[in-house]
C-alpha cells in the first residue's frame, strides 16, 4: 500500500470544521488503497486532540508552532534530547548554525530570492536540526544580531518598530524550529497549502526522493496580504510581508511536481506569483449528492429566511451580511437571517454581536452555532447568502447548490466558476448590493427555481464528490507510476 504525507496547518482532525477539513477528511476517507500520515502543525498546543481517524490514517504528528519551547514537549522522539542538547555546544552553533541562518535570512529577505539556493538552505538546516537543539540554536544573540542586520540593509525595513521586529524575528524563529521535525518516508507529499508549514515538504520530498503535490483551497499569498492590510499599521512591516512571502511561496511552488489549485482563480494567482504554468491544473472540489440533495426539512418559521454556512471571522465579512439584512428588511419586513458557524476570533464574534445590537436586528439576525447537518440546514432556506471578501472553491456554494438552492455570493476567488448561471453574485464588501441580491431572489420565485434547477445539474455535471476523488486518485498514481527527476538536480546542486 502506498503512503501519503499530508500536510495541513489548523486543519484535519484536530479542527473539524472549514472546506479545508471537509476535503481532507473526503480525500482520506475515499482513498482506502493509501495509507496517510498527517502532518497538522497547530498554532498553539491546546488544540483538540480528541478525534477519529480511520484505520488507513496510520500516524498523525502534530506540531504546535507557538505555546512550547521545545517539539520534544509536545511530541516525542526516538533520540534523546539530553543528549542533543549537550551536543549543542557554542562552537556547534557559531560554526554550523550560524552560517546557514544567515545564509536563510539573506536569501528569504532578498528582493526576489533564487528558489533553488532557498530551498537547499531548507534541507541543510534540517539536516542540522534533527542532530542538535533547535531552540539553543535559535536564541543564541548572534540571530537577532544578524536578524537586525539584514533589516538595515534595506532602508525601509530599518525603519520598523522594534515592536514589528521582534515580531517578525519570533514568528520565522517558532517556524524554522519545523525544520527540526522528522518525517517517515512516503511515496507522494500533498500538502493542502502554499505557505511556511509547507517547508516541510522540502526537506521531506529529498529524503524520500518522491513527487509533491500542492493543493492551494485559497491563495496563501492572496490571504496574507489581506491579513498584513488589516491588522498590520506599519508601512515597513506590510513590505517586509509581501518580500518575505512571495519568496516562500515562490520555493514551494518550484519545488512542487503539480500544482492542483481548487479553481481558475487560484490558477491565475499562482502563475502571477512564478509558478510553472506546466504544473498547474486545476480540480475542483467535490459535493456528496447522495447527502447533499433537496429534501423537505421541518422549518420553525414561515419567514422569509436567508441561511449562511460559514466560519464566524474576518474573511467571511458576517458584519456585511449582517449589514445587508438590515437594508433587505425595508423592503421585506419580515425577513430573518440564520447564520451557522463557529468561531475562534472573539473580538470580531463580540463585533457582530454588536452590529446586531446596534442596528437592533435582534429580531432579524440569529447565531445558530456549528451544525453536523448542514444539508438540513440549507434545506430549511429560502435562499443562501455568502458575503466574504475571498475565497478558493468554497463547499458552501456546492453544497447549497446541491441542495437547490439559489445563492447570493460575493464575487471573490472561484465563486464565479461554481455559481455562473446558477444565482447572483455582487462585489465584496457592498452590503447594499448584497442586500438587493437577497432581495431579488425572495421576491421573484420564477428566477429562483431557474437558479435552483440549475445548480442541482450544475453540481451533478461538474461538482461530484465522486469526480474530484478520481482525479486526485489519478494523480497520485500519475505521479508514482513514473520515474520522477532526483530531487537533488530539482532543487539544486548545493545539496550535493
Amino acid at each position: 500500500m502506498k503512503k501519503v504525507l499530508l500536510i495541513n496547518w489548523d486543519c484535519y482532525p484536530n479542527f473539524a470544521t472549514g472546506g479545508v477539513y471537509t476535503w481532507t477528511k473526503t480525500l482520506i476517507d475515499s482513498m482506502t488503497d493509501y495509507e496517510f500520515v498527517v502532518i497538522n502543525e497547530l498554532s498553539n498546543p491546546n488544540s483538540n486532540s480528541v478525534y477519529t481517524i480511520p484505520k488507513n490514517v496510520t500516524t498523525v504528528i502534530e506540531v504546535p508552532i507557538f505555546g512550547a519551547t521545545r517539539y520534544e514537549e509536545f511530541c516525542k522522539r526516538d533520540n534523546n534530547l539530553q543528549t542533543r542538547i549537550l551536543r549543542t555546544t557554542q562552537h556547534v552553533i557559531k560554526e554550523k548554525f550560524i552560517p546557514l541562518y544567515r545564509e536563510f535570512m539573506k536569501s528569504v529577505l532578498s528582493d526576489r530570492c533564487n528558489p533553488q539556493v532557498l530551498a537547499d538552505l531548507v534541507i541543510k538546516l534540517h539536516d542540522l536540526l534533527v542532530q542538535y537543539d533547535a531552540k539553543k540554536c535559535l536564541e543564541h544573540p548572534l540571530t537577532w544580531d544578524i536578524f537586525i542586520e539584514y533589516l538595515n540593509k534595506e532602508p525601509i525595513y530599518g525603519s520598523m518598530t522594534f515592536k514589528e521586529a521582534l515580531t517578525a524575528f519570533q514568528l520565522i524563529q517558532r517556524n524554522i524550529q519545523l525544520f527540526s521535525i522528522e518525517v517517515p518516508k512516503v511515496d507522494i507529499i500533498h500538502c493542502s497549502l502554499a505557505w511556511l508549514p509547507s517547508l516541510v515538504a522540502v526537506y521531506a520530498k529529498k529524503e524520500s526522493n518522491c513527487p509533491l503535490i500542492i493543493t492551494e483551497h485559497g491563495v496563501a499569498f492572496r490571504e496574507l496580504l489581506l491579513y498584513y492590510n488589516a491588522f498590520l499599521f506599519d508601512e515597513p512591516s506590510k513590505v517586509f510581508w509581501k518580500v518575505f512571502s512571495h519568496n516562500i511561496v515562490r520555493v514551494v511552488y518550484y519545488v512542487a511536481d503539480v500544482i492542483n489549485p481548487v479553481c481558475e482563480a487560484n490558477k491565475n494567482w499562482e502563475k502571477s506569483l512564478g509558478a510553472d504554468p506546466s504544473k498547474i491544473k486545476v480540480i475542483y472540489n467535490g459535493v456528496n449528492t447522495s447527502r447533499f440533495k433537496p429534501m423537505q426539512v421541518e422549518r420553525e418559521s414561515k419567514r422569509p429566511t436567508v441561511v449562511t454556512v460559514a466560519r464566524v471571522d474576518v474573511f467571511k465579512d458576517i458584519v456585511c451580511l449582517i449589514q445587508a439584512i438590515n437594508y433587505a428588511k425595508e423592503q421585506i419586513p419580515d425577513i430573518q437571517c440564520l447564520i451557522y458557524g463557529t468561531s475562534s476570533d472573539l473580538d470580531y464574534s463580540l463585533r457582530c454581536l454588536k452590529t446586531v445590537k446596534d442596528l437592533q436586528l435582534e429580531d432579524y439576525v440569529k447565531f445558530m452555532g456549528g451544525t453536523k447537518e448542514p444539508e438540513k440546514v440549507y434545506n430549511q432556506a429560502d435562499i443562501i447568502a455568502i458575503s466574504s471578501i475571498t475565497e478558493g472553491f468554497p463547499f458552501t456554494i456546492i453544497e447549497a447548490m446541491a441542495c437547490g438552492k439559489a445563492v447570493v455570493a460575493s464575487d471573490v476567488g472561484g465563486v464565479r466558476e461554481a455559481l455562473d448561471g446558477c444565482g447572483l453574485l455582487v462585489r465584496s464588501r457592498r452590503p447594499h448590493e448584497l442586500a438587493q441580491g437577497m432581495v431579488k431572489l425572495l421576491k421573484d420565485e420564477k428566477l429562483r427555481q431557474k437558479f435552483e434547477a440549475a445548480a442541482i445539474k450544475k453540481v451533478r455535471d461538474e461538482f461530484t464528490l465522486e469526480k474530484c476523488v478520481e482525479n486526485f486518485k489519478n494523480e497520485y498514481e500519475s505521479l508514482t507510476t513514473v520515474q520522477t527527476i532526483p530531487v537533488k538536480k530539482r532543487v539544486g546542486a548545493l545539496i550535493q
